[in-house]
Protein backbone atom coordinates (compact mmCIF):
# COMPACT_ATOMS: atom_id res chain seq x y z
CA UNK A 1 0.00 0.00 0.00
CA UNK A 2 2.81 2.43 0.90
CA UNK A 3 4.43 1.72 -2.46
CA UNK A 4 1.26 2.83 -4.21
CA UNK A 5 0.98 5.99 -2.13
CA UNK A 6 4.60 6.89 -2.86
CA UNK A 7 4.51 6.01 -6.54
CA UNK A 8 5.44 8.74 -9.03
CA UNK A 9 1.88 8.85 -10.35
CA UNK A 10 0.36 9.30 -6.87
CA UNK A 11 2.86 11.99 -5.97
CA UNK A 12 2.17 13.70 -9.27
CA UNK A 13 -1.56 13.71 -8.60
CA UNK A 14 -0.98 15.09 -5.10
CA UNK A 15 1.27 17.84 -6.47
CA UNK A 16 -1.30 18.68 -9.12
CA UNK A 17 -4.00 18.87 -6.45
CA UNK A 18 -1.89 21.22 -4.33
CA UNK A 19 -1.10 23.37 -7.36
CA UNK A 20 -4.78 23.54 -8.30
CA UNK A 21 -5.67 24.48 -4.73
CA UNK A 22 -3.08 27.25 -4.69
CA UNK A 23 -4.31 28.50 -8.06
CA UNK A 24 -7.95 28.53 -6.89
CA UNK A 25 -6.97 30.29 -3.66
CA UNK A 26 -5.07 32.99 -5.55
CA UNK A 27 -7.94 33.30 -7.99
CA UNK A 28 -10.38 33.75 -5.09
CA UNK A 29 -8.12 36.30 -3.39
CA UNK A 30 -7.80 38.22 -6.65
CA UNK A 31 -11.59 38.37 -6.68
CA UNK A 32 -11.53 39.99 -3.23
CA UNK A 33 -9.07 42.75 -4.07
CA UNK A 34 -10.15 46.36 -3.80
CA UNK A 35 -10.01 48.57 -6.85
CA UNK A 36 -9.29 52.27 -6.40
CA UNK A 37 -10.68 54.84 -8.82
CA UNK A 38 -9.18 58.31 -8.57
CA UNK A 39 -7.62 60.99 -10.73
CA UNK A 40 -4.43 59.91 -12.49
CA UNK A 41 -3.22 63.51 -12.58
CA UNK A 42 -0.45 63.47 -9.97
CA UNK A 43 -0.11 67.23 -10.16
CA UNK A 44 -3.68 67.70 -8.95
CA UNK A 45 -3.38 69.29 -5.52
CA UNK A 46 -5.77 69.56 -2.63
CA UNK A 47 -5.43 71.35 0.65
CA UNK A 48 -5.35 68.90 3.53
CA UNK A 49 -6.16 70.44 6.90
CA UNK A 50 -4.30 68.77 9.73
CA UNK A 51 -4.67 69.36 13.45
CA UNK A 52 -1.83 68.41 15.77
CA UNK A 53 0.43 70.27 18.18
CA UNK A 54 0.21 73.16 15.75
CA UNK A 55 -2.38 74.02 13.15
CA UNK A 56 -0.92 73.69 9.69
CA UNK A 57 -1.89 73.15 6.07
CA UNK A 58 -0.21 70.85 3.64
CA UNK A 59 -0.61 70.74 -0.12
CA UNK A 60 -0.60 67.26 -1.61
CA UNK A 61 -2.82 65.07 -3.81
CA UNK A 62 -5.55 62.69 -2.78
CA UNK A 63 -3.96 60.02 -4.95
CA UNK A 64 -0.65 60.35 -3.08
CA UNK A 65 -2.44 60.18 0.26
CA UNK A 66 -4.16 56.95 -0.73
CA UNK A 67 -1.11 55.23 -2.19
CA UNK A 68 1.38 56.40 0.44
CA UNK A 69 -0.66 56.37 3.64
CA UNK A 70 -3.63 54.02 3.14
CA UNK A 71 -2.26 50.50 2.56
CA UNK A 72 -5.56 48.86 3.55
CA UNK A 73 -7.02 50.40 0.40
CA UNK A 74 -4.08 50.36 -2.02
CA UNK A 75 -1.37 47.87 -0.98
CA UNK A 76 -1.66 44.72 -3.15
CA UNK A 77 -1.17 42.46 -0.13
CA UNK A 78 -3.45 44.32 2.30
CA UNK A 79 -6.18 45.82 0.11
CA UNK A 80 -8.52 42.82 0.20
CA UNK A 81 -11.92 42.22 1.79
CA UNK A 82 -12.38 38.48 2.20
CA UNK A 83 -15.98 37.87 3.26
CA UNK A 84 -16.88 35.65 6.18
CA UNK A 85 -17.13 32.11 4.67
CA UNK A 86 -20.81 31.69 5.49
CA UNK A 87 -21.60 35.24 4.30
CA UNK A 88 -20.03 34.99 0.85
CA UNK A 89 -22.75 36.82 -1.10
CA UNK A 90 -24.01 40.38 -0.99
CA UNK A 91 -27.48 39.13 -0.07
CA UNK A 92 -26.21 37.20 2.96
CA UNK A 93 -23.98 40.09 4.01
CA UNK A 94 -26.89 42.54 3.88
CA UNK A 95 -29.35 40.29 5.72
CA UNK A 96 -26.84 39.44 8.46
CA UNK A 97 -25.84 43.08 8.95
CA UNK A 98 -29.52 44.14 9.11
CA UNK A 99 -30.44 41.43 11.60
CA UNK A 100 -27.67 42.44 14.01
CA UNK A 101 -28.08 46.21 13.58
CA UNK A 102 -28.73 46.66 17.34
CA UNK A 103 -26.02 44.21 18.47
CA UNK A 104 -23.86 45.32 21.37
CA UNK A 105 -20.47 43.76 22.00
CA UNK A 106 -16.96 44.71 23.07
CA UNK A 107 -16.28 46.30 19.68
CA UNK A 108 -19.23 48.70 19.95
CA UNK A 109 -19.78 49.44 23.64
CA UNK A 110 -19.82 53.23 23.60
CA UNK A 111 -21.71 55.82 25.61
CA UNK A 112 -23.17 59.00 24.16
CA UNK A 113 -23.89 62.44 25.53
CA UNK A 114 -26.87 64.05 23.80
CA UNK A 115 -27.21 67.62 22.61
CA UNK A 116 -30.42 68.93 21.03
CA UNK A 117 -30.25 71.41 18.18
CA UNK A 118 -33.21 73.47 16.93
CA UNK A 119 -33.52 74.08 13.20
CA UNK A 120 -34.87 77.25 11.57
CA UNK A 121 -38.28 75.64 11.00
CA UNK A 122 -38.55 74.61 14.64
CA UNK A 123 -37.50 70.99 14.04
CA UNK A 124 -35.19 69.24 16.49
CA UNK A 125 -32.07 67.31 15.55
CA UNK A 126 -30.12 65.38 18.17
CA UNK A 127 -26.33 65.27 18.29
CA UNK A 128 -24.98 62.20 20.09
CA UNK A 129 -21.39 62.83 21.21
CA UNK A 130 -18.87 60.10 21.92
CA UNK A 131 -15.66 61.68 23.16
CA UNK A 132 -14.23 59.19 25.67
CA UNK A 133 -11.07 60.83 27.02
CA UNK A 134 -10.27 62.85 23.91
CA UNK A 135 -8.23 66.03 24.06
CA UNK A 136 -10.08 69.33 23.80
CA UNK A 137 -8.40 70.13 20.48
CA UNK A 138 -9.02 66.65 19.06
CA UNK A 139 -10.53 66.48 15.57
CA UNK A 140 -14.26 65.91 15.26
CA UNK A 141 -15.80 63.21 13.07
CA UNK A 142 -19.43 63.89 12.20
CA UNK A 143 -21.38 60.72 11.35
CA UNK A 144 -24.76 60.38 9.61
CA UNK A 145 -26.75 57.16 9.26
CA UNK A 146 -29.00 55.82 6.54
CA UNK A 147 -32.79 56.03 6.33
CA UNK A 148 -34.39 55.05 9.63
CA UNK A 149 -30.98 54.68 11.26
CA UNK A 150 -29.35 56.41 14.19
CA UNK A 151 -26.38 56.50 16.55
CA UNK A 152 -27.50 53.15 17.97
CA UNK A 153 -26.65 51.09 14.89
CA UNK A 154 -23.91 48.55 15.42
CA UNK A 155 -21.61 49.71 12.62
CA UNK A 156 -21.83 53.33 13.81
CA UNK A 157 -21.05 52.42 17.40
CA UNK A 158 -18.16 50.22 16.26
CA UNK A 159 -16.75 53.05 14.17
CA UNK A 160 -17.18 55.52 17.05
CA UNK A 161 -15.28 53.26 19.45
CA UNK A 162 -12.40 52.87 17.00
CA UNK A 163 -12.14 56.55 16.09
CA UNK A 164 -12.17 57.75 19.70
CA UNK A 165 -9.35 55.51 20.88
CA UNK A 166 -6.12 57.36 21.51
CA UNK A 167 -3.63 54.48 21.71
CA UNK A 168 -2.17 52.28 18.99
CA UNK A 169 -0.83 52.88 15.47
CA UNK A 170 -2.74 55.48 13.49
CA UNK A 171 -5.06 56.04 16.44
CA UNK A 172 -7.07 59.17 15.78
CA UNK A 173 -8.29 60.03 19.27
CA UNK A 174 -11.18 61.93 17.70
CA UNK A 175 -14.43 63.22 19.10
CA UNK A 176 -17.32 61.54 17.29
CA UNK A 177 -20.72 63.16 16.93
CA UNK A 178 -23.64 61.36 15.29
CA UNK A 179 -26.22 63.66 13.70
CA UNK A 180 -29.52 61.83 14.15
CA UNK A 181 -32.18 62.57 11.55
CA UNK A 182 -35.41 64.24 12.62
CA UNK A 183 -37.56 61.90 14.68
CA UNK A 184 -34.93 59.13 14.99
CA UNK A 185 -33.21 57.79 18.12
CA UNK A 186 -35.97 59.20 20.31
CA UNK A 187 -35.40 62.75 19.10
CA UNK A 188 -38.44 64.95 19.87
CA UNK A 189 -40.55 65.70 16.78
CA UNK A 190 -41.26 69.42 16.88
CA UNK A 191 -41.90 70.31 13.21
CA UNK A 192 -43.91 68.60 10.47
CA UNK A 193 -41.24 68.54 7.75
CA UNK A 194 -39.58 65.10 7.57
CA UNK A 195 -36.02 64.40 6.48
CA UNK A 196 -35.33 62.78 3.12
CA UNK A 197 -32.53 61.39 0.98
CA UNK A 198 -31.58 64.75 -0.55
CA UNK A 199 -32.27 67.14 2.34
CA UNK A 200 -28.97 68.78 3.37
CA UNK A 201 -30.41 71.58 5.52
CA UNK A 202 -30.07 69.80 8.88
CA UNK A 203 -26.51 68.69 8.14
CA UNK A 204 -25.56 72.21 7.11
CA UNK A 205 -26.97 73.61 10.37
CA UNK A 206 -25.24 70.92 12.44
CA UNK A 207 -21.86 71.61 10.82
CA UNK A 208 -22.26 75.36 11.40
CA UNK A 209 -23.14 74.78 15.06
CA UNK A 210 -20.23 72.41 15.64
CA UNK A 211 -17.80 74.84 14.02
CA UNK A 212 -19.10 77.71 16.15
CA UNK A 213 -18.84 75.78 19.41
CA UNK A 214 -15.50 74.13 18.57
CA UNK A 215 -13.43 76.86 16.92
CA UNK A 216 -10.24 75.63 15.33
CA UNK A 217 -11.14 71.94 15.41
CA UNK A 218 -10.84 70.01 12.17
CA UNK A 219 -14.16 68.38 11.21
CA UNK A 220 -14.52 65.34 8.97
CA UNK A 221 -17.74 63.70 7.80
CA UNK A 222 -18.67 60.02 7.47
CA UNK A 223 -22.00 59.06 5.94
CA UNK A 224 -23.67 55.68 5.50
CA UNK A 225 -26.18 54.87 2.74
CA UNK A 226 -28.71 57.74 2.65
CA UNK A 227 -26.46 59.66 5.05
CA UNK A 228 -23.62 59.20 2.56
CA UNK A 229 -25.75 60.73 -0.19
CA UNK A 230 -26.63 63.69 2.02
CA UNK A 231 -22.98 64.16 3.02
CA UNK A 232 -21.73 63.96 -0.58
CA UNK A 233 -24.49 66.25 -1.85
CA UNK A 234 -23.67 68.78 0.88
CA UNK A 235 -19.96 68.73 -0.04
CA UNK A 236 -20.86 69.24 -3.70
CA UNK A 237 -23.29 72.06 -2.96
CA UNK A 238 -20.72 73.84 -0.78
CA UNK A 239 -17.92 73.19 -3.32
CA UNK A 240 -14.77 75.15 -2.40
CA UNK A 241 -16.54 76.68 0.61
CA UNK A 242 -17.11 73.28 2.27
CA UNK A 243 -15.89 73.52 5.88
CA UNK A 244 -15.27 69.79 6.23
CA UNK A 245 -11.67 68.60 6.10
CA UNK A 246 -12.74 65.43 4.27
CA UNK A 247 -15.69 63.11 3.69
CA UNK A 248 -16.10 59.32 3.69
CA UNK A 249 -19.23 57.96 1.98
CA UNK A 250 -20.06 54.28 2.55
CA UNK A 251 -22.59 52.58 0.27
CA UNK A 252 -23.61 55.93 -1.18
CA UNK A 253 -26.66 55.77 -3.48
CA UNK A 254 -25.22 58.46 -5.74
CA UNK A 255 -27.95 58.13 -8.37
CA UNK A 256 -31.34 57.71 -6.69
CA UNK A 257 -32.94 57.04 -10.07
CA UNK A 258 -31.03 53.72 -9.92
CA UNK A 259 -31.16 52.91 -6.20
CA UNK A 260 -34.80 53.98 -5.73
CA UNK A 261 -36.23 51.38 -8.12
CA UNK A 262 -33.75 48.81 -6.78
CA UNK A 263 -35.12 49.29 -3.26
CA UNK A 264 -38.69 49.02 -4.56
CA UNK A 265 -38.14 45.76 -6.44
CA UNK A 266 -40.22 42.85 -5.23
CA UNK A 267 -37.69 40.32 -3.94
CA UNK A 268 -36.68 38.46 -0.79
CA UNK A 269 -34.36 41.19 0.51
CA UNK A 270 -36.77 44.08 -0.01
CA UNK A 271 -40.01 42.35 0.90
CA UNK A 272 -38.83 40.64 4.09
CA UNK A 273 -35.80 42.58 5.32
CA UNK A 274 -35.21 46.10 4.00
CA UNK A 275 -38.72 47.47 3.48
CA UNK A 276 -40.16 46.16 6.79
CA UNK A 277 -37.18 47.51 8.75
CA UNK A 278 -37.22 50.96 7.14
CA UNK A 279 -40.99 51.39 7.00
CA UNK A 280 -41.43 50.24 10.59
CA UNK A 281 -39.11 53.02 11.78
CA UNK A 282 -40.63 55.69 9.52
CA UNK A 283 -44.24 54.87 10.35
CA UNK A 284 -43.53 54.96 14.09
CA UNK A 285 -42.04 58.43 13.63
CA UNK A 286 -45.11 59.55 11.66
CA UNK A 287 -47.41 58.39 14.45
CA UNK A 288 -45.33 60.39 16.92
CA UNK A 289 -45.89 63.47 14.73
CA UNK A 290 -49.70 63.28 14.83
CA UNK A 291 -49.90 66.26 17.18
CA UNK A 292 -48.34 68.67 14.66
CA UNK A 293 -50.22 71.01 12.34
CA UNK A 294 -49.41 70.30 8.69
CA UNK A 295 -48.73 72.84 5.99
CA UNK A 296 -51.96 73.09 3.99
CA UNK A 297 -49.98 73.84 0.83
CA UNK A 298 -48.57 70.32 0.89
CA UNK A 299 -52.07 68.93 0.19
CA UNK A 300 -51.31 65.62 1.90
CA UNK A 301 -53.62 62.63 1.78
CA UNK A 302 -53.21 61.37 5.36
CA UNK A 303 -55.14 58.09 4.91
CA UNK A 304 -52.86 57.14 2.00
CA UNK A 305 -49.76 58.07 4.01
CA UNK A 306 -50.88 55.97 6.97
CA UNK A 307 -51.67 53.06 4.64
CA UNK A 308 -48.24 53.10 2.98
CA UNK A 309 -46.40 49.79 3.08
CA UNK A 310 -43.53 50.56 0.71
CA UNK A 311 -41.00 53.39 0.81
CA UNK A 312 -42.01 54.39 -2.71
CA UNK A 313 -45.63 54.92 -1.55
CA UNK A 314 -44.42 57.18 1.26
CA UNK A 315 -42.27 59.09 -1.21
CA UNK A 316 -45.22 59.61 -3.57
CA UNK A 317 -47.67 60.73 -0.89
CA UNK A 318 -45.34 62.65 1.44
CA UNK A 319 -41.80 63.48 0.34
CA UNK A 320 -42.61 64.49 -3.24
CA UNK A 321 -45.34 66.88 -2.04
CA UNK A 322 -43.36 68.33 0.88
CA UNK A 323 -40.50 69.19 -1.46
CA UNK A 324 -42.78 70.60 -4.16
CA UNK A 325 -41.66 68.18 -6.88
CA UNK A 326 -43.84 67.08 -9.78
CA UNK A 327 -43.38 63.37 -9.13
CA UNK A 328 -41.07 60.74 -7.71
CA UNK A 329 -38.84 60.86 -10.79
CA UNK A 330 -38.03 64.52 -10.14
CA UNK A 331 -37.56 63.83 -6.43
CA UNK A 332 -35.02 61.10 -7.23
CA UNK A 333 -33.17 63.18 -9.82
CA UNK A 334 -32.96 66.33 -7.68
CA UNK A 335 -31.91 64.37 -4.58
CA UNK A 336 -29.02 62.51 -6.25
CA UNK A 337 -25.53 63.49 -5.14
CA UNK A 338 -24.23 62.31 -8.52
CA UNK A 339 -25.43 65.67 -9.88
CA UNK A 340 -22.83 67.58 -7.84
CA UNK A 341 -20.03 65.10 -7.11
CA UNK A 342 -17.89 66.81 -9.75
CA UNK A 343 -18.08 70.02 -7.65
CA UNK A 344 -16.68 68.41 -4.48
CA UNK A 345 -13.52 70.30 -3.50
CA UNK A 346 -12.45 68.48 -0.31
CA UNK A 347 -10.95 64.96 -0.14
CA UNK A 348 -13.82 62.51 -0.52
CA UNK A 349 -13.47 58.74 -0.31
CA UNK A 350 -16.44 56.62 -1.39
CA UNK A 351 -16.56 52.93 -0.44
CA UNK A 352 -19.07 50.87 -2.43
CA UNK A 353 -19.70 47.17 -2.81
CA UNK A 354 -20.12 45.59 -6.22
CA UNK A 355 -22.73 43.14 -4.90
CA UNK A 356 -24.91 45.73 -3.16
CA UNK A 357 -28.56 45.21 -4.13
CA UNK A 358 -29.78 48.34 -2.32
CA UNK A 359 -27.36 50.78 -3.98
CA UNK A 360 -26.32 48.95 -7.17
CA UNK A 361 -22.94 49.80 -8.73
CA UNK A 362 -24.70 50.92 -11.92
CA UNK A 363 -25.55 54.14 -10.07
CA UNK A 364 -21.96 55.05 -9.18
CA UNK A 365 -20.70 58.04 -11.25
CA UNK A 366 -17.31 56.42 -11.84
CA UNK A 367 -16.27 58.79 -14.64
CA UNK A 368 -17.07 61.90 -12.58
CA UNK A 369 -15.16 60.54 -9.60
CA UNK A 370 -12.15 59.67 -11.75
CA UNK A 371 -12.15 63.13 -13.32
CA UNK A 372 -12.26 65.03 -10.01
CA UNK A 373 -8.86 65.16 -8.22
CA UNK A 374 -10.66 65.60 -4.90
CA UNK A 375 -12.66 62.35 -5.08
CA UNK A 376 -11.76 58.68 -4.92
CA UNK A 377 -13.73 55.45 -5.02
CA UNK A 378 -12.90 52.11 -3.38
CA UNK A 379 -14.77 49.35 -5.19
CA UNK A 380 -15.10 46.27 -2.97
CA UNK A 381 -16.17 43.06 -4.76
CA UNK A 382 -18.08 41.64 -1.78
CA UNK A 383 -19.81 43.39 1.08
CA UNK A 384 -23.50 43.82 0.30
CA UNK A 385 -25.21 46.89 1.77
CA UNK A 386 -23.47 48.06 4.94
CA UNK A 387 -22.16 44.56 5.54
CA UNK A 388 -18.48 44.22 4.64
CA UNK A 389 -18.20 41.39 7.16
CA UNK A 390 -14.94 39.47 7.31
CA UNK A 391 -13.44 36.78 9.53
CA UNK A 392 -15.00 34.38 12.04
CA UNK A 393 -16.74 35.67 14.06
CA UNK A 394 -17.63 38.44 11.60
CA UNK A 395 -16.09 41.88 12.07
CA UNK A 396 -16.76 45.02 10.04
CA UNK A 397 -13.99 45.52 7.49
CA UNK A 398 -14.50 49.20 6.62
CA UNK A 399 -13.85 50.48 10.17
CA UNK A 400 -10.05 50.21 9.88
CA UNK A 401 -9.72 51.69 6.35
CA UNK A 402 -11.87 54.64 7.43
CA UNK A 403 -9.67 55.16 10.49
CA UNK A 404 -6.58 54.95 8.28
CA UNK A 405 -7.92 57.49 5.77
CA UNK A 406 -9.05 59.95 8.43
CA UNK A 407 -5.70 59.68 10.21
CA UNK A 408 -3.91 60.46 6.94
CA UNK A 409 -6.05 63.55 6.39
CA UNK A 410 -6.47 64.86 9.93
CA UNK A 411 -3.02 63.88 11.21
Amino acid sequence: MSDILLSPSALGLAAAGVALGVYKYRQYMDGCRIRIVTSEAKTSAVIVRRTGDEDKEETTSLRDILYNECPLLTDPEQAVMVPTPYLATGLLQTIFATMRIRRRDSSSDVAYTRELLTMDDGATVSLDWCAAECAENAPIVLVMSGVGGSSQEHHIRALAKTLTRADGPKALGARVVVVNHRGTAGTPITAPRPYDVGFTGDLRAAVAHIRQTNPGAAIAGVGFSMGANIMTKYAGEEAAACPLACVVAVCCPFDITVSGPAMDESNLLNNHVFQPAVMGTLMRALRRADHLDLNAEWDLDLPKIRAARRLSQLEDELLVKVNGYRDRAEYYARSSSARVVDRVAVPLLAINSLDDRITPPQGIPVAKIAANPHTALALVPHGGHLGFLTGVPPTIWFVKPIEEFLAAILG
